[in-house]
């Protein structure tokens, strides 16, 4: 067996999914290609976000007569993780692939991949003008391995009309979790039989929580500084500020002033809540901006008012939360001439005036800076002031390596253990402190077995 299809191997058993080559990619000369070269791009956008891809690339298309894309939807991003998985070394995998941001450390780790670093340095492109901490993030063994591109941070959504209600300033929404218990007991209602009709606010089943609260700390959610200095052996998430959320968290779902609303796979069932008066504030991902917006406009009569925030945090915290969503991802198992056709294209969809457009379609924070002054993105925050508000808060805070956030290849894995010690913990009433240390410990365990398979 070659030591590709190994690595292949070992990605696919680390990560335990159960549904699903040739040389490196030089980024040299661009070679001579006659006629259009055609690749395929596979995403994971739905709704608007979808919508607005789709007109980018038809436009890409029209632009010029060198490349042909074909956009095809791969449906989650775990889903079309595992059928990137699963073409590798065959004739299947596309030129270019949207993945995760936690992605980065596997995909990097099966060397199938053609670091976009490559064709900066080729070029000598300019990468002054996009967000430092996108570019920080997708940065790895000294060069940038992916593309920044649908870049998002969880911030807060809230009913301002639930405010007012309660008796809250509608313009001054919670800033600390500890102001977020306090909104929420105000927030506490119950109809005349007793039954609680409004608690304060919705979590879903989310271990991404954990690590927005770490980066925006400051601390550290892995050894090796999160990874940055070498390759991640053991999580540190178990420290006492993540175990302050978890008794938080706890706390919150016990007193009925939050709601659990499960896995939440599609991330809507927390919104819905806020939608339906059961709770009036949630968090979510600044990716589903535009998609509640059209919501919004679209009811005849809407009975809430929408709010949006930065994302409050523990005591102290320093930072705003970490880069999140996806970048683009050049493969080295298709031809040279598609590698290079996979380029012009990135490079046209990174162009400022088509991040502008990106961003006023999606609410996708733009990763360059200067597109914020284009007439598209001009436009969208004179009519949705919200939108900055992820853009604010990735831009606070120093750059260090718990600011960065983790890169762990299994990191899936890692996700599933807190999410199995989050369920333990508001279903089965564990106790916090001991469903994040039993977290760690699996955690562990899952590093070791994957530092293990991939011979380190």
């Amino acid at each position: 067996m070659t030591a590709r299809w190994m690595l292949t191997g070992v990605l696919l058993v680390a990560l335990l999914v159960a549904c699903g080559g040739g040389e490196e990619g030089k980024g040299g000369a661009t070679p001579t290609v006659s006629g259009p070269v055609t690749i395929d791009f596979w995403h994971t956008m739905t709704a608007s976000n979808q919508d607005t891809l789709k007109s980018l690339v038809d436009r890409f298309n029209s632009s010029q007569n060198e490349v042909r894309v074909n956009l095809v939807y791969q449906g989650t991003p775990d889903e079309c993780l595992t059928k990137v998985l699963a073409t590798l070394g065959t004739s299947d995998v596309p030129a270019v692939v949207q993945l995760l941001d936690i992605h980065t450390r596997l995909m990097v780790d099966s060397e199938e991949i053609v670091p976009v670093q490559n064709f900066i340095d080729r070029e000598d492109y300019d990468l002054s003008d996009y967000e430092p901490r996108a570019v920080e993030y997708y940065t790895l063994e000294e060069k940038l391995q992916s593309m920044p591109f649908n870049v998002s941070t969880n911030i807060l959504f809230y009913d301002k009309n639930a405010f007012r209600d309660a008796g809250l300033d509608p313009e001054r929404p919670p800033a600390t979790l500890d102001e977020v218990r306090q909104y929420s007991e105000k927030l506490f209602r119950r109809d005349d039989a007793g039954n609680v009709v409004r608690s304060g606010i919705a979590l879903d089943i989310g271990p991404w929580y954990l690590e927005n609260m770490l980066v925006m700390h400051g601390d550290l959610y892995a050894d090796n500084e999160n990874g940055r200095e070498g390759r991640v052996t053991e999580v540190v998430f178990n420290q006492e500020p993540g175990k302050e959320f978890f008794r938080w968290w706890r706390d919150m779902i016990r007193d009925n002033l939050a709601i659990n609303t499960g896995r939440n796979p599609n991330g809507i069932d927390n919104l819905l809540a806020v939608g339906a008066g059961r709770v009036a504030m949630t968090i979510s991902s600044s990716s589903a901006l535009r998609s509640v917006i059209s919501v919004l406009e679209s009811a005849e009569q809407p009975t809430i008012e929408l709010g949006v925030a930065t994302l409050p945090g523990l005591e102290g915290s320093i930072a705003g939360p970490p880069v999140g969503d996806s970048s683009l991802w050049i493969m080295k198992g298709r031809p040279e001439a598609e590698q290079e056709a996979a380029w012009k294209l990135i490079k046209y969809l990174m162009e400022p005036e088509q991040q502008a457009e990106w961003f006023a379609g999606t609410g996708f924070v733009t990763v360059r800076k200067s597109s914020y002054d284009l007439p598209a993105a001009k436009q969208a925050v004179e009519k949705y002031p919200v939108f900055l508000v992820p853009v604010e808060q990735l831009r606070r805070g120093p750059d260090t390596p718990a600011t960065r956030g983790a890169l762990i290849g299994p990191f899936p894995k890692v996700r599933e253990a807190l999410a199995v010690a989050i369920e333990q913990m508001i279903l089965q009433s564990k106790d916090p402190d001991q469903a994040l240390d039993d977290a760690a410990a699996e955690a562990n365990q899952i590093i070791a077995d994957y530092n293990r398979r991939l011979g380190e």
